[in-house]
């Protein structure tokens, strides 16, 4: 499972949402925060008493059904305040202070309030406001004065701690229809607007500043610095060009299902798909299975035919440089294991004598077993694995057997030295940037004839992405990452750059694109992700090349030169 990368108050957030909770090994769905962007502990602590007391799955089916509507943020306050009075009311006979620490949290809703300008009061939901207000004023014993609809609605939040989880449940779809007009099952849409309007609203909504919510649904968060929590893009906020869900299908079909699930892949595009990449969409997938589905549309039937065709080209191109391919990969797995020595470690095995195992000593006396020693043994194993990752777009079109042949090349030669490697084709199509893992660690080399050229690439993305990964499968440091790209530096793509700023983009192309690219590779390094690239392309993208990664590319003309080449460039790399 892909979990949250949080930093600085939401990482905060989320450890209070835990210690309430008492559990540690999920995801919450929901942080709470003030405008400041400061946590909310009180709401936090209510958010992990919800887990604890009521079916958080049930929850969040009802959260989810309005998801795109217009004003799911109010609807999200008005339950949370529903939901607090219950699992107050549930926590504190087993925690007295709770009262304490609730009206502490009523006195800074009037504090913070109190220093509140017109302009900002402009941004907050008045009825929300109305709601809170009544909240916490009932709290500290003060009058509250509502008549008709928002007396019955503060009623109505007054959810029982006497209450079952699934008479929350249903108290919460009962307020939703009768104060918001939400159907009970029936999902909530926002509508689509027409461009114009589109990009007015958007740029309404960066005025209006999105960190005025106060329940920030975890999905949505990308918390970047100590100060501030950062709003992602939603549904209905997207740069304007956001793709559809036809174009969703159209990816599936060519492509594969997801490698990941729904939710995870939920996490991934609302931790990266941001600022210039805020439109776009990430789909990663092992392929199409290489069958054609009958109702399959002819555009993806043509896609895949054209793929199975390719696949055959590079089976022949490389039964055609067999020799070469042999002679390659046992020349670079020499120099690989020779310039990766210092990368092993000798595998420890116990003994009768060495460094004493302490949490085996007592086997000596109870079972006479003297082999309660450790000393460094014969076998040795590498700490560094290496992911090839491969530009599959339509500017590969002419070298598309070389580069099939080439990453096997690769990966062989890696593998036969006894270093994992994993390989991914990425590519960019309908707003999509497509991640496709041909080969995973301790797997064959077999599938990477089925490599093809089609669309863009927005390389910038797809090396955050890759970072990304990397991070998450190897969050403790045991293995140093080595990623090799195999490019002609030339990344552009179809979907513009959604920066602020720009009137409606622009083009993500020429020397924007190498810029992203470059940013991305920085950020590889500085996560510790050794990063180089095999350039395969021509002489107008040298500069780029040489922009994007530095001193660390080799530039190859052709096959016969990919392992020396490759050898040149691990040394310039790794020593």
């Amino acid at each position: 499972m892909i979990k949250k990368q949080y930093a600085g108050n939401a990482r905060r957030a989320r450890n209070c949402i835990w210690n309430a909770a008492g559990s540690y090994d999920f995801e919450p769905y929901f942080m709470a925060f003030h405008p400041t962007g400061e946590p909310d502990y009180y709401f936090n602590m209510i958010i992990g008493f919800a887990r604890k007391w009521l079916d958080e799955e049930k929850i969040r089916e009802v959260f989810e059904s309005y998801r795109g509507a217009g004003s799911a943020d109010e609807y999200d306050a008005y339950l949370w305040l529903g939901i607090e009075n219950c699992v107050y009311e549930k926590e504190l006979p087993e925690r007295p202070h709770l009262e304490s620490l609730r009206r502490e949290r009523a006195e800074e809703f009037f504090r913070v309030r109190s220093r509140m300008t017109r302009q900002q009061m402009e941004y907050e939901s008045m009825a929300v406001f109305t709601q809170e207000e009544a909240r916490w004023s009932e709290v500290l014993g003060k009058p509250v004065h509502l008549a008709g609809k928002k007396k019955r609605m503060a009623e109505a939040l007054h959810f029982s701690g006497e209450l079952t989880p699934d008479e929350v449940v249903l108290k919460m779809r009962e307020f939703l229809t009768e104060f918001c007009g939400i159907e009970p099952g029936k999902e909530v849409r926002g509508r689509t607007r027409p461009p114009l309007m589109a990009a007015v609203m958007k740029r309404l909504g960066q005025r209006r500043g999105q960190s005025e919510k106060i329940f920030v649904r975890t999905a949505d968060i990308a918390s970047p610095s100590e100060k501030d929590v950062q709003l992602t893009h939603t549904a209905g906020m997207r740069f304007g060009f956001a793709p559809k869900e036809a174009d969703e299908a159209y990816v599936r079909g060519c492509f594969g299902p997801s490698f990941y699930s729904k939710a995870d892949m939920e996490t991934l595009e609302n931790a990266l798909c941001t600022g210039d990449d805020a439109a776009c969409r990430l789909w990663v997938t092992r392929g199409a299975d290489g069958q054609v589905p009958g109702d399959a549309a002819r555009e993806v039937r043509d896609l895949l035919k054209r793929s199975a065709e390719q696949k055959k080209k590079n089976e022949a191109f490389r039964a055609e440089h067999a020799l070469l391919v042999r002679e390659s990969v046992k020349r670079l797995s020499v120099e690989v294991e020779v310039l990766l020595a210092s990368y092993m470690r000798e595998l420890p095995e116990r003994d009768k004598s060495g460094k004493l195992l302490s949490e085996k000593a007592w086997r000596l006396g109870v079972l006479e077993d003297a082999r309660v020693f450790e000393r460094p043994g014969d076998e040795k194993e590498a700490d560094i694995r290496v992911t090839l990752l491969l530009d599959a777009s339509m500017s590969r079109l002419h070298s598309q057997e070389i580069v099939s042949t080439g990453a096997a090349v690769l990966a062989e030669s890696f593998e036969k030295a006894g270093v994992p490697v994993r390989v991914i084709a990425y590519r960019s199509i309908r707003g999509f940037t497509v991640l496709t893992r041909m080969k995973e660690f301790g797997e064959g080399c077999g599938r990477l004839s089925a490599y093809y050229s089609g669309g863009w690439n927005r390389d910038g993305l797809a090396f955050r992405t890759v970072d990304y990964l990397l991070r998450e499968e190897n969050p403790h440091g045991e293995w140093q990452d080595l990623l090799l790209v195999l490019t002609d530096a030339s990344p552009n793509d179809a979907m513009p750059i959604a920066s602020s700023g720009h009137g409606m983009g622009r083009e993500y192309e020429g020397a924007a694109a190498v810029k992203d690219a470059e940013n991305a590779v920085k950020l590889l390094r500085k996560n510790g992700v050794l990063t180089a690239a095999v350039f395969y392309g021509t002489a107008g993208h040298l500069e780029s090349v040489s922009q994007i990664f530095g001193k660390e590319y080799v530039r190859i003309r052709s096959l016969n030169q990919l392992a020396d080449g490759a050898a040149a460039l691990l040394k310039r790399t790794l020593v």
